[in-house]
Formats: structure tokens, sequence, C-alpha cells
């Protein structure tokens, strides 16, 4: 298991943003993860489960304690018929083009989301109006109140729009289950491939970002759309910048600070509070700290 002290945490998020960190963490499997835990445990440490870094802001001041990269838990397997189940660090894409190769719809949706199965299901990610609330069955997660390892059904996770039960302060995912439907190889393929291109033709992926940066505050009304209309796009503050391409998609042009970014989100908030009197809210998380004027921008 790889262990790094006092290292850059910026590269990898996919803002690229971020300081140090006083230890990385690199689990393979599930059994590596409890060890890690019990010595968090016993040492009082705080810590923080990292997934793909996407939908993430992280201090540019760093983070004193141990971030646990999960993605080195890859596997992901066909456990029964019409049942897929993946290991927490399995990035979605990948996931994605599995299930197709073995003829399992419904993953289609999640090959442009650039995030991890343990981070989708805390976060019920989704594109082009289907999300992981739809196909999940289960997901097994550590609970470190009760210490123990518990498996939450959909129900249980309790799934919301952008959000779940499962709190990543206290939990940590290990692996979900993925209720799927059959269907032929090549006719999944194209809808993954569809969703795909759409991805490159409507998301700046030349540029460091988070992925959307803000919740659609209705779903008739997206935030991309106000932001454009509130005119937001290309908007700058020190190295940070809207995109050209998509206006809920913040940029990094290369060194933007955690401040550079937060600076940037409260104006994007302001413009379309002037222009629509709605309250825009962030999709990402954040780690490490950040001043109480910085913090208004989830608030």
């Amino acid at each position: 298991m790889e262990e790094l002290l006092n290292t850059s945490i910026a590269r990898y998020t996919t803002l690229k943003v971020g300081g140090s960190v006083s230890r990385l963490v690199h689990p393979t499997c599930t059994d590596e993860v409890l060890e890690i835990l019990e010595k968090l445990r016993k040492s009082g440490e705080p810590w923080f489960a990292l997934g793909g870094g996407s939908n993430l802001l992280v201090s540019s001041s760093g983070f004193d304690g141990t971030v646990i990269r999960m993605t080195q838990m890859q596997h992901m397997e066909q456990v029964e018929p019409g049942i897929l189940e993946a290991d927490a660090g399995v990035r979605l894409p990948h996931l994605a083009k599995y299930a197709g190769s073995i003829g399992l719809s419904g993953l289609e949706f999640a090959v442009g989301i650039p995030g991890t199965v343990g981070g989708a299901a805390v976060m019920n990610a989704g594109a082009h109006g289907s999300a992981m609330s739809e196909i999940t069955e289960s997901v097994t997660i550590f609970d470190t109140k009760a210490w123990k390892v518990v498996t939450l059904s959909n129900k249980d996770v309790q799934f919301e729009y952008r959000r779940s039960a499962i709190d990543p302060d206290v939990h940590i995912v290990l692996s979900s289950r993925y209720r799927l439907s059959s269907d032929a190889a090549e006719t999944i393929l194209a809808r993954t491939q569809h969703n795909e291109e759409y991805r490159f033709k409507t998301q700046p992926l030349g540029w460091p970002n988070a992925g959307s940066t803000f919740k659609n505050p209705e779903p008739t009304r997206g935030a991309g759309m106000l932001l454009d209309q509130a005119g937001a796009k290309e908007m700058r503050r020190g190295n940070a910048g809207v995109s050209a391409v998509h206006a809920n998609f913040v940029i990094n042009l290369g060194g933007a600070t955690s401040e550079d970014i937060t600076s940037l989100l409260r104006e994007m908030q302001e413009k379309v509070h002037e222009k629509f009197d709605i309250r825009l809210h962030p999709e990402w998380k954040r780690l490490g700290k950040f001043t109480d004027e910085e913090l208004k921008v989830w608030s």
C-alpha cells in the first residue's frame, strides 16, 4: 500500500487546485481501508476519502490530515444475472463501458461523469436525465461511528438530487451493486458513444475543471442556462475562469488558487441572483480550511 507524506493534493484532483496534505494513502482492498481507519482512530488524526478528485475544491492551504485515495480499488464483476458489483475506486466511464461489453444496460448515462463509484453514491451522480438512484441496488460502506461495515439498500441510501444519506465525514463507500437490464452489446455501445460524444462537444475538457459547478435550481431551469443569460461566461478572477463552452464550468487557467475559485463562484452567484432572484448552490464538496467569507458560497 503506497503512502506519501506532506505531498501536494492538487494533481490528484480534476481541478488541479489544493495545497499539501499530511499523508496520502492508496489502499487496494477493503482490509487495507479498515487497517488505515484503525490507525487513524487511535491517533485521532482527521481523514478524508478521495475518489477521482472531481466535484471537489481543496483549499490551497492544504489539509492537516490523511487522505485515503480509493482509486486503487478497481474490482468489478457481474455477481448474479443483471447485478453488477464494483469497488469504490472504479471510475464511472470504465464501469459504463464494462457493463456494456457484457450486455448490461443502464449505465450508459455515466460514461461522461469523471467520478468514481464511491463519489457517485455520495452525490447521486447523474447525467442525461438519469442518476445512480435509478440503478443502485445497494451500497456497502464503513460506518466510523458504529465502527462496522454496513450494506445499505437503495431505500436506506435516501437518494436525493445530488446528495444522499451517505455522509463523507462519517462513512466511506467500499462498493456498490447495480441492477441493470440486458440488451445487445452493440445497442448499448451506440448509446454510450452518443453520450460520450455529447460530453466532448459540450464540456471544456481541455481545461482542468471539477465538473458542473452549481446544482440546477429547477428541473426546467438549468444552472448553465441561468449563468449564461446572466452574463457569466468567460468571467475571470485571478487564474480561475468561467468556460466559454459551458457557463456552469469553472476552469483552472493555470495556477489558480482556491481563493481565486471561491471569489469567482461568489460573483457567479451574485450575477444570477441579481438577474433572476435565484440562489445557486455548489455541487462541489470542499476539503481543508476556508475563511468564513469563502464558506458563504456554500451557505
